[in-house]
């Protein structure tokens, strides 16, 4: 199946991710951070696979009014388990053998724990860490941040995104139907402006 034709089905695969193996429920993961980070100007590609050496997905991104800057990333598709500082030591592994004008993005479906983040917050290495869920409403066309939940970088990565703003949006529950009506997403800026 094309990478087209595979992004094509996610909503359908993510509607039953209950059913699929480890590996597409991962790779349905993989297409659909990559199509969120394409809608938000970035140009990338899906490397996963077993010999992907830690990478899921590597390319260019392009913020408004910036030049574009290469980024790898790396996708971990946990239901339940937030992502600790183990993940972040490997991939940090992973940057060390990137150039040093190279962004590393880890995207988690379930979050990350304190030390998880402080871990990242530390490294010498430019990394962001992005919780993004697979959210249905969202792939049914709720916009191209829907399910962004959260976003943090370090200094190291201020040089590529040190101008972008995270900030909470809710919905208006009269206009969607929330499971919960507090939920909320949070939305990328660059300079005031939604990306």
């Amino acid at each position: 199946m094309t990478p087209a034709a595979f992004r094509r089905h996610i909503p359908r695969i993510l509607h039953q991710h209950s059913a699929l193996s480890t590996v597409e429920s991962g790779t349905a993961y993989e297409h659909h951070v990559i199509r969120l980070l394409t809608a938000l100007g970035a140009s990338l590609e899906r490397i996963g696979g077993a010999s992907d050496q830690g990478i899921d997905f590597r390319g260019k991104w392009k913020l408004p009014s910036h030049p574009p800057f290469y980024m790898v990333g790396q996708c971990k598709h946990y239901e339940r388990k937030k992502i600790g500082p183990s993940v972040v030591r490997e991939w940090e592994g992973v940057m060390s053998r990137q150039e040093p004008d190279t962004l590393g993005l880890v995207a988690a479906t379930s979050g990350f724990t304190r030390s998880g983040i402080s871990a990242a917050l530390s490294s010498a290495f430019p990394i962001a860490l992005a919780t993004i869920q697979q959210d249905l409403q969202h792939e049914q066309g709720r916009g191209a941040g829907g399910n962004i939940r959260g976003f943090v970088w370090n200094r190291a990565a201020e040089p590529f995104i040190g101008r972008m703003m995270v900030v909470k949006k809710h919905y208006d529950v009269r206009l969607f139907e929330l499971v919960d009506p507090a939920q909320f997403t949070i939305q990328l800026l660059w300079d005031g402006k939604p990306l």
